[in-house]
């Protein structure tokens, strides 16, 4: 498999008022093209902290972050980052809204439009494109949110905490649909989640940080040889429960 991104030896420390606070601790990983890869510890331990630092909305203390074997500084345009609210904005259409990285981007062609639409229509909201926010249910603001971000045609999808402020049943049904979307369209995705479950049901792989310094304390492969596998038939296969009783051992989360 291609190496799509590579952390290398990254690192980061906070200057408090108390004294230096170090979050992240070395960390070296890799994520591979079409992956789907959680990353899960205890509170506290630098996961968002990691997503910041590789979508170059922060930067480390030291290391070295690598796309396509390209070292990169700063903000990338090979990636897309959602966060846990879908930050629609309630005064435009549906499709304005998921036009609005292309038109940031100068980058709002005909093509673009049309790549758009049929991503609409292909998962179901297009016939809401001239409805605003306020009239979509929280599942169908999600994959709208995710549609926005999917426009710009990134390598690398960020996922930080993005279903977290969803109720539970909608949750369930929203990371079906979001992962059967991005398997579809082959996007290489990263996701922070605190949700043991879900990144079971949802991952490749699963890579497990210590308490902080957060550092990378195990590498689980997920496979539960499901043919048309979702994270609805994962939750019930035999295997889940062992996967589950074994990350929350190793999670430790009553560590000091």
């Amino acid at each position: 498999m291609k190496e799509i991104l590579k952390i290398e030896a990254i690192s980061k420390k906070y200057q408090a008022k108390n004294g230096e606070v170090e979050a992240l601790k070395n960390v070296n990983f890799s994520v591979y093209d079409g992956e789907f890869v959680s990353l899960i510890g205890p509170s506290g331990c630098g996961k968002s902290t990691l997503l910041s630092i590789i979508a170059g909305l922060e930067k480390s203390s030291s290391g070295k972050i690598y796309i396509d074997e390209e070292e990169i500084s700063g903000i990338s345009p090979k990636i897309g980052y959602m966060l846990q609210k879908d930050s629609l904005l309630e005064w435009r259409t549906i499709l304005n809204n998921v036009m609005l990285g292309l038109e940031i981007r100068h980058k709002k062609t005909k093509e673009n439009q049309e790549y758009v639409e049929n991503l609409l229509k292909k998962y179901g909201l297009y016939e809401f494109k001239d409805k605003y926010p306020v009239q979509l249910s929280g599942g169908m603001r999600q994959r709208a949110a995710l549609i926005r971000t999917l426009a710009v045609k990134p390598e690398i999808l960020l996922l930080d905490e993005a279903f977290s402020a969803l109720d539970y049943q909608t949750r369930i049904m929203v990371t079906k649909d979001i992962y059967e979307i991005l398997k579809n369209e082959e996007i290489t995705t990263l996701m922070v989640t605190h949700d043991i479950s879900e990144s079971i049901s949802m991952s490749d792989r699963i890579i497990l940080l210590s308490h902080r310094p957060g550092t990378v304390k195990e590498i689980k492969t997920i496979d539960f040889e499901i043919p048309n596998r979702n994270p609805l038939n994962c939750r019930e296969s035999p295997k889940f429960s062992k996967y589950f009783d074994s990350i929350w051992k190793e999670l430790d989360v009553n560590a000091k």
